[in-house]
């Protein structure tokens, strides 16, 4: 049964030593770059940054304002790395993005410098409201972004505020945040999504008419969390999407030419707007709004303001290609930038050590029917689609056919400890008591424990079975929100994703204990994938963060222990 879905991302081999090019090879690297140059589109709008452009080694090769260059200069901050050299170009040229990248500080910088530059080339006396919008999913990333913008654009006059923090349902507390911030009005605004609707959508809230940078990081963490709907609702009030095209020259300057800068994607989403997109666009379409750096300043009539987007994520699922479709990015360019060589030791041990990982596709669907391979979703798909909630589309026959299919596992296999990985509390004690049940030895391991009832747990399910008991009995650690780390625990042969992680980065935690040592046989790791819920689309990014292949679990279960 085919499971993958229509958005995969085949991500391109590169060569083992990029050093290490023949003459020809560079003579025909040449020859292809004066043909396409650097930038082509695909047949559906999406623009693939190519792999041969130069290289941004310093930050006086972007087009930046001369105060913003001595502030970042003032500040020491180091040469621009992988995802500023190839993301930055583009944005500073007005293009939408979608940029995977791990989260790190230079990730956060990569759109907090092209922020402070739009703020620096469209300060005004007053601004009726912020011309930047940054969206985070966490509090911590939100925060960060607020500081680095404070550190780089506060001794050059660009002002910025973070809202952060429950939503009062007080509404005298939410007016007071108002006039403070009207009285002073930011450039730019970080937040999370939930605090930023409130400030936007409150009657006599923030404009957001002026806003010519809107800024989505960790996107995949926001779907997961079914915080979509916020930004929905604030993009409402946006100005629309650019509608003419960009230049075609080069996005970056005419500099030495070095070895390539970035890997493509698949083309992703289209550029017109969805039939039936809460976007549509109304009234008259608008012309591309000034260049964040104009040439000159001749124009005679002010350019009605249109918006520019970027989206950063750790993975690009599916389900983050259609919410860049929903917002209406505007032939977004694909960023990719690889994770280090430095990975954690289990990390980078998994295909040495012989690391076996399958998945167990469930052919049901959230709704308790089973799944209509013949009738595959079309269109913009379901974003989100209740991945990081409680499981309330699931009835309760999909929950216990999902049950029963853990069970049968169970007893298909002869093993003496199995770690499980559920993703709430519910789904805990449903497991514990289903493996009881069945015979099993369940432990639980869970979050909301204090530090002796966790160390209790893991004794239980390392020490061995009572002298008592006839048999040996299969020990089976039920765990949700802790990390087991491999020192813990004993070489585990079995380890069941019950339920997917929602972040790739989990996904090494949790299979570090099965990871042999010694070079011993190598645990095995079983995924379970659902028809509905995002788990196609997890798995899929899982296999492209971590250069991985799982076929599904065959049929014999024993023959693979």
């Amino acid at each position: 049964m085919r499971t993958w879905s229509a958005g995969n991302l085949d991500l391109p081999m590169r060569p083992s030593d990029p050093n290490i090019i023949s003459r020809q090879d560079a003579i025909l690297r040449d020859k292809r770059r004066s043909v396409s140059g650097l930038v082509r589109r695909d047949s559906s709008g999406v623009r693939l940054q190519r792999d041969t452009g130069p290289q941004i080694t310093k930050w006086d090769q972007l087009a930046l304002a001369p105060e913003l260059l001595r502030s970042l200069s003032k500040f020491g901050v180091g040469p621009p790395n992988k995802i500023q050299q190839r993301a930055l170009p583009f944005l500073l040229k007005g293009a939408d993005i979608i940029a995977q990248a791990p989260p790190t500080q230079e990730r956060i910088a990569a759109y907090v410098i092209p922020a402070i530059q739009i703020a620096v080339a469209n300060t005004r006396p007053s601004n009726r409201g912020p011309l930047v919008i940054m969206i985070s999913t966490t509090v911590d990333q939100a925060t960060q972004a607020q500081r680095m913008i404070r550190d780089l654009g506060g001794p050059i006059g660009v002002r910025s505020a973070l809202g952060v923090g429950a939503t009062s349902a007080n509404q005298s507390d939410l007016t007071q945040e108002l006039r403070l911030l009207q009285q002073n009005m930011p450039h730019i605004i970080c937040g999370t999504p939930q605090k930023l609707h409130a400030l936007f959508t409150v009657q006599g809230g923030l404009v957001g008419s002026d806003v010519r940078f809107l800024v989505l990081d960790e996107v995949d963490q926001l779907i997961a969390r079914n915080l979509h709907e916020f930004v929905f609702n604030i993009v409402k009030l946006l100005p629309p999407p650019r509608t003419r095209p960009l230049s075609t020259g080069s996005a970056t300057p005419s500099i030495s030419q070095q070895p390539s800068l970035s890997s493509s994607f698949d083309s992703a989403s289209s550029v017109s707007p969805p039939i039936g997109s809460p976007f549509q666009p109304q009234g008259r379409r608008f012309s591309l709004a000034p260049s964040p750096n104009p040439d000159n300043g001749q124009s005679t009539t002010p350019q009605p303001i249109e918006r520019q987007t970027a989206l950063f994520s750790n993975t690009v699922p599916q389900d983050v290609l259609n919410l860049a479709t929903a917002i209406q990015l505007r032939e977004p360019v694909r960023v990719l930038v690889r994770r280090d060589g430095n990975v954690s030791q289990s990390e980078g041990s998994q295909g040495s050590r012989g690391l076996r990982q399958y998945y167990l596709y469930l052919a049901f669907t959230a709704g308790g029917g089973r799944a209509d391979p013949s009738n595959p979703a079309g269109g913009l798909g379901i974003i989100g689609s209740g991945r990081g909630g409680t499981s309330s589309a699931e009835t309760a026959q999909a929950r216990e056919w999902k049950l029963d299919a853990l069970a049968d596992l169970f007893d298909d296999l002869d093993v003496s400890q199995a770690i499980v990985h559920v993703g709430g509390m519910t789904a805990l004690d449903s497991v514990v008591y289903k493996l009881a049940s069945r015979g099993l030895e369940a432990v639980p391991l869970h979050g909301d424990m204090n530090a002796g009832t966790k160390l209790a747990a893991l004794n239980k399910f390392r020490n061995s079975s009572s002298i008592i008991m006839r048999q040996p009995t299969t020990k089976v650690l039920v765990v949700y929100d802790v990390q087991v780390k491999a020192p813990e625990v004993s070489h585990v042969p079995l380890i069941i994703n019950y339920d997917l992680p929602k972040a790739v980065e989990e996904y090494a935690h949790r299979v570090a204990p099965a990871i042999a040592s010694n070079y011993a046989r190598a645990g095995v790791v079983i995924n379970f994938v659902t028809a509905t819920g995002g788990d196609v689309e997890m798995l899929r990014s899982i296999e492209c963060f971590y250069k991985i292949k799982c076929p599904e679990v065959p049929m014999s279960l024993r023959d693979i222990l």
